[in-house]
């Protein structure tokens, strides 16, 4: 792959590392990153997925990190990946997350709800924490993806519902504990988008419902959440920290 043009926007040169890359949000993210000049590094246990995600960026400089970014070991190689390949972590964005409505706490086993806790938060805390020192050297951005549903609440949901309120809230605290040594920690938390685990979890009657209750009569679609992405990992958002920015076409206000 062929680096990035020079001078396409204030990411030129640096490095992105983006968890769950190979479709849905993580993946509009790694386009909307190498739109704007970023080295990519992407994590998916997904490999089929991520050489489609690779081949659509042609002309940017792209490297594929395999593993299971909700195990110790598969955040730090993807973090060593990240650093190996370019020398620096500038960014890092944790997508990893997702669920299967239809059980309430009297339905949930307790590996499910690990299972579901491990993947929506855990792989956070783990690829935080891995990639912290770097983010140090580079004074670099985290940015978190939660879920609206985290902040109101879904019902029959509620392991992901518990697991993306503990996202936020775990940002909160990063930015807390090491904003001072200069890195920024902020959270995105998106209203119902069309990502392909909405489709598989929701019939299109469904979707449009969802969409009702959004001021703009609509569901999202994962680039405009990968937008805010890219804007709070920038410059533009330097003084943006510890926040959850409500990407949801006006639900919030609705409620």
């Amino acid at each position: 792959m062929t680096g990035p043009e020079a001078g396409r926007g204030a990411g030129t040169g640096r490095t992105a590392l983006v968890t769950a890359a190979a479709n849905g949000i993580g993946e509009a993210t790694a386009h909307a990153f190498a739109r704007a000049g970023y080295r990519l590094v992407l994590a998916d246990i997904d490999r089929d997925g991520l050489e489609r995600v690779r081949a659509d960026l042609d002309g940017s400089e792209v490297t594929l990190a395999d593993g299971d970014c909700t195990t110790e070991a598969g955040a730090a190689a993807a973090v060593e990946q990240a650093v190996s390949a370019y020398g620096e972590l500038a960014v890092l964005v944790n997508a990893v997350g997702g669920s299967r409505p239809g059980q309430t706490v009297a339905d949930l086993t307790l590996d499910e709800w690990n299972r579901w806790v491990a993947f929506n938060l855990t792989s956070v805390f783990l690829m935080c924490r891995a990639a912290l020192p770097h983010l140090v050297a580079c004074r670099g951005a985290v940015v978190n993806v939660a879920s609206g549903a985290g902040l109101r609440g879904m019902r029959a949901n509620p392991a992901y519902v518990a697991a993306k309120a503990g996202v936020a809230a775990l940002t909160r605290a990063m930015a807390l504990d090491h904003g001072p040594r200069g890195v920024r920690f902020n959270c995105v938390a998106p209203g119902p988008v069309r990502t392909p685990l909405m489709r598989r979890n929701r019939t299109e009657a469904e979707i449009a419902a969802m969409g009702g209750v959004a001021v703009l009569g609509r569901i999202g679609e994962p680039e405009e959440i990968a937008e805010a992405i890219l804007w709070l990992a920038g410059d533009g958002a330097s003084y943006v920290m510890g926040q959850t920015v409500e990407v949801d076409g006006g639900v919030a206000s609705m409620v």
